[in-house]
């Protein structure tokens, strides 16, 4: 897929064929399927949040950019430098929600998962990376959370 300027609001998917998609469209016009559905989390205060999202399937933007298959958790990045390590088996039913709910604007997705607790709900993902981490190492090395979410 061809970059798009960087002027673009812009989210990159690292991989073998690394994406570079812009989030300033509509989401029908991106090259993927777009998910609409209800998504639960549970916050760091321990209340469960429930809210419609609309966006990609993280699996399919991961496929698309030919994720490595040594890939035990994906790393994503915030606009503003937070970073949270997930899991490959936490990314079932996880989108890149495209706007829909708190925290997220049209330029700047939300990535959401059933599997995930609140603080590790990255808002405005700019980029997605594949990680191999070895067994029994501490993904939290990977990770830079904001305190106050």
């Amino acid at each position: 897929m061809a970059q798009t300027p960087e002027s673009r609001p812009t989210v990159r998917i690292d991989g073998a064929d690394p994406l570079v998609l812009p989030w300033d469209v509509d989401p029908a016009a991106l090259p993927f399927d777009v998910v609409s559905g209800p998504i639960a989390f549970e916050c760091a205060s321990g209340d469960r949040i429930e809210r419609e999202y609309t966006g990609v399937a993280v699996f399919d933007l991961l496929e698309a950019a030919a994720m490595p298959g040594d890939t035990t958790h994906i790393q994503f990045e915030s606009a503003n430098g937070d970073l949270a390590c997930i899991p490959l088996a936490d990314l079932t039913g996880a989108v890149l929600a495209l706007g829909d709910g708190p925290g997220t604007a049209p330029e700047r997705p939300r990535f959401v998962s059933p599997h995930v607790l609140g603080p590790r709900t990255v808002k405005h993902v700019c980029w997605l990376r594949p990680q191999a981490l070895a067994a029994g190492a501490d993904r939290e090395a990977y990770e830079r959370l904001p305190l106050d979410d």
